[in-house]
């Protein structure tokens, strides 16, 4: 069972004076006074059934409050009956009860027990007699008492404390939260409990609602009420109605945007209609700004000036649009609705002095509708603090003024542009604040307008290449609660002697030969490869990327640089997130290479090429941390037995296809200039014959498979052989004859060699006997369908295979003799149809006259 003891009566009427004088408080203070009085040593009714109660404590603490609800049966003088809300006294007797449940330390089989008991006997003796109804008791779990219990400190907070008491509760952060969560609970239990699966809370909860429902709507501008009570924060503390003379701006504009960007607000109408409404003052006469005295206003003076130069705005509302070229009247109103944020917040303005100002601001706009003017309405309003109104304001004035930054940071030089991207930065970290935090009611509309600006990832991608390494792709991504992720600690002063600066490193990005004692450098600053790799290895600050490569430090001294690694690759990767898919793949591979070849840089990693010791595995679980948080996840790091000069040759080969085009391209050089790359093309051109066996898969037809294509291309045009004809480093003497051209590898048939070894490793697959074998068909199927060659091949075969057949058969069989004597068979015919013709005759003339012979009958015999 939870001890917590907080928040009791007793602590609360200590606290805050006005406690003590709710009708909550004066029903505790008597039952408590009675209780304390009460004897365990009878029942208020001997009607009342103790049995199957054997725990003492419980056994006396029922016998108490029997003994307590006797006595205000019997006492119709008790302060108690004086409280006119009769309707709520079954709420304070509950209130009473939760805070001596809690007190003595029951647990949930004993609260079980005795809410069993009050249950039963609700009727009898535990019927309060100042009450109408009797109370219902449900089983409710000490989850479910500590809540009700905040729940009623609110609403009688709300009921019959008067509004100055927020400025106490204010003072006090502790009391601030408890209060609002009070606010919480019942709102999240409306929503909850109408459903139609209810439990005991529920219960519970909508019997008191039915008695809050009753007094909210008696009770004077309720709803602003909770709107000032949600709206209490620390920075909000002063409610006092007077305006902070050290908190008044100079001007109505955001003051970053005004300073920082004053060059700008001249281009947009807002500033213009700003200054407009600022020219429409209103003599404040205490006559004319009259409401009704139940309307919870505080600093009246400033409120009214107000109010009285609004409604001199509105009165000339019509000519709006004429005045300022043509702005529409909807972007005037919203123009005006932010102007008077920063008004509200000037006067210290409640939120119930803002939902009184819309409602006179309503009523006098409603009066111009329906004299057929036009008029501008206030927005919605959900009691937004202080702070909520600049914020609101500062969202949309720089929304407002976007385009014309857009513009500025094409145009603008590195320093000026390092100018907007900060405040950039800091409007992309408020909407994160404004978006982790839920507050939709307070900044609903702003968070709308800002993402239809920036929801498109094109959008996005601008800023990321105009203001790198700030996070401003981050905006959108819900893992991560404040914009920069990697930035949220510094490093502390007693691990910074752990990153002093390492003497004798060489950071520089050049292609060393593979072979140490070769001793020579190829560093072309001019080629693509050499500006991506100074990208990639930009200084970053040391505490900059702390948070996650924290754990590198106590490596540092080791192996220095290691920690410095970490954070540009960190940095790295973070701009690599925002990349499309094409330019992502292609800087992996730059990552990767970069990444192996700043590790070598680093002393003490690794001992006959491999590497040694934790220092990588810690290097590498940082990188696959970083990796997973920024949810990439095409891009990845060989950690295993890494082979470093076999890193270093692919890096080698990676870079020279990636320069391949500008060395190949007209006057790349001149005759000295020369001399460097054909050297580089000799070395580049023995580890191309090294690799390419391995890398390239060729075909009979059909050119070559690239099974490396991260650092390897097969096709033969990117051959060094060609290049060194090329750049014609054979009219240097050095280099004459010393080039030999490396040839593609032989081609296979794939398929032959697939049968060769199914031969080998799994001859039961080849069961030649099995005419129902599917595989050595599909194979078959699959190599005349994917070869050209083969397709050609076998039609060509097929087509003299026919014309064989049809020779045989003409040269040796009946065939031919049938072609060759189909003219004499039509003449047979002929001849056999007169035949035919004649022994039909025959017949006929020897039957002429039969009866006295007898008949002949011929045969013919074909």
């Amino acid at each position: 069972m939870s001890k917590n003891k907080d928040f009791t009566p007793t602590e609360l009427s200590e606290n805050f004076e006005f406690f003590k004088k709710l009708d909550l408080y004066t029903f505790y203070e008597e039952l408590e006074k009675l209780f304390k009085l009460a004897k365990d040593n009878d029942v208020c009714n001997q009607t009342i059934s103790l049995s199957g109660i054997e725990d003492p404590e419980i056994l006396s603490f029922l016998k108490k409050i029997c003994m307590v609800l006797k006595h205000l049966i019997n006492h119709r003088e008790s302060s108690i009956h004086d409280i006119k809300s009769k309707d709520k006294h079954c709420i304070y007797l509950k209130y009473w009860l939760y805070h001596k449940l809690i007190i003595r330390g029951f647990d949930e089989y004993d609260i079980n027990i005795i809410f069993d008991f009050l249950e039963k006997h609700k009727n009898g003796c535990m019927k309060l007699a100042s009450s109408d109804k009797p109370c219902n008791f449900y089983k409710l779990t000490w989850k479910d008492i500590y809540q009700i219990r905040n729940v009623y400190n609110y609403s009688e907070l709300l009921y019959d404390g008067d509004m100055k008491i927020y400025d106490d509760i204010s003072k006090e952060e502790k009391y601030i939260n408890y209060f609002k969560n009070g606010l919480t609970l019942y709102r999240s239990s409306k929503t909850i409990c109408p459903t139609k699966r209810q439990n005991e809370y529920c219960y519970e909860f909508n019997e008191y609602e039915k008695v809050h429902s009753k007094y909210k709507n008696v009770l004077p501008f309720f709803s602003c009420r909770e709107k000032l009570l949600s709206s209490l924060h620390k920075e909000d503390a002063t409610l006092t109605g007077e305006l902070s003379r050290d908190e008044e701006p100079n001007n109505t504009m955001d003051p970053d945007l005004y300073t920082l960007l004053n060059e700008l607000v001249d281009k947009g109408q807002l500033k213009k209609f700003y200054e407009f409404l600022e020219q429409h003052k209103e003599i404040y006469i205490p006559d004319s700004c009259n409401f009704p005295s139940n309307y919870p206003v505080k600093g009246k003076n400033a409120f009214c000036k107000l109010l009285g130069q609004v409604k001199n705005i509105l009165e000339n509302w019509d000519g709006i649009s004429q005045t300022h070229n043509g702005l529409k009247l909807n972007e005037s109103c919203d123009y005006l609705n932010y102007w008077l944020y920063n008004k509200f917040k000037q006067i210290n303005a409640t939120p119930c002095d803002i939902e009184v100002f819309y409602i006179l601001w309503h009523k006098f706009a409603l009066e111009k509708t329906n004299n057929n003017k036009k008029t501008c309405y206030n927005k919605e309003y959900y009691g937004f603090s202080k702070k909520e109104l600049v914020n609101k304001k500062r969202m949309f004035e720089f929304l407002e003024y976007y385009k014309f930054i857009k513009e500025k940071l094409n145009e603008s030089k590195d320093e000026k542009k390092n100018v907007y991207c900060s405040y950039i930065k800091g409007i992309f970290e408020l909407y994160k604040n404004m978006e982790t935090k839920k507050y939709y009611h307070s900044y609903g509309e702003e968070l709308k307008l800002f993402q239809n600006v920036f929801s498109s990832n094109g959008e996005l991608h601008f800023l990321e290449e105009k203001c790198p390494d700030m996070c401003l792709g981050f905006v959108f991504n819900n893992k991560f609660k404040t914009l920069c992720p990697f930035e949220d600690k510094s490093i502390p002063e007693t691990e910074k002697i752990n990153l002093k600066p390492c003497e004798k490193m060489d950071h520089s990005i050049s292609r060393r030969d593979i072979d140490e004692n070769r001793g020579k450098d190829y560093n072309f600053s001019d080629l693509i490869t050499s500006a991506v790799y100074n990208e990639l290895n930009g200084e970053v600050t040391i505490d900059k990327y702390y948070s996650v490569c924290s754990a590198l430090i106590p490596y540092n001294k080791e192996h220095c640089g290691i920690y410095n690694l970490c954070s540009k690759l960190v940095k790295n990767l973070i701009k690599l997130s925002n990349m499309k898919k094409q330019d992502r793949n292609n800087r992996c591979e730059y990552i990767t290479h970069w990444t192996y070849n700043e590790i070598m840089n680093i002393p003490n990693i690794f001992a006959n090429n491999y590497v040694y010791g934790d220092v990588l595995r810690v290097f590498f679980n940082v990188v696959y941390e970083v990796l997973s948080k920024l949810d990439i996840f095409n891009c990845y790091f060989n950690t295993s037995n890494i082979d470093f000069n076999e890193q270093k040759e692919k890096r080698y080969l990676h870079d020279y296809f990636k320069n391949y085009e500008k060395m190949n391209s007209e006057k790349f050089c001149n005759n000295e200039q020369c001399k460097e790359y054909c050297d580089y093309i000799l070395f580049i051109n023995e580890i191309y014959g090294k690799h390419i066996n391995k890398c390239c898969y060729c075909f009979t037809s059909n050119g070559c498979k690239e099974l490396y294509p991260s650092y390897f291309k097969c096709d033969d045009n990117y051959n060094p052989h060609k290049l060194f004809e090329k750049l014609q480093c054979n009219n240097f003497e050095e280099f004459r004859a010393k080039l030999k051209k490396v040839d593609t590898p032989i081609p296979e048939d794939h398929y032959v060699k697939r049968l060769a070894y199914i031969s080998v490793n799994e001859p039961h697959l080849l069961n030649w006997g099995n005419k129902k074998s599917s595989i050595i068909p599909e194979v078959v199927s699959d190599k005349i369908t994917s070869d050209p060659f083969y397709t050609f091949a076998l039609g060509s075969l097929g087509f003299l295979g026919v014309l064989l057949i049809l020779f045989i058969l003409y040269k040796f069989t009946p065939m031919g003799s049938y072609f060759n004597n189909r003219d004499e068979r039509n003449k047979e015919s002929y001849f056999e149809h007169f035949e035919q013709q004649f022994l039909e005759d025959e017949v006929q003339f020897k039957h002429g006259n039969t009866q006295n012979r007898r008949m002949s009958i011929a045969y013919h015999q074909a």
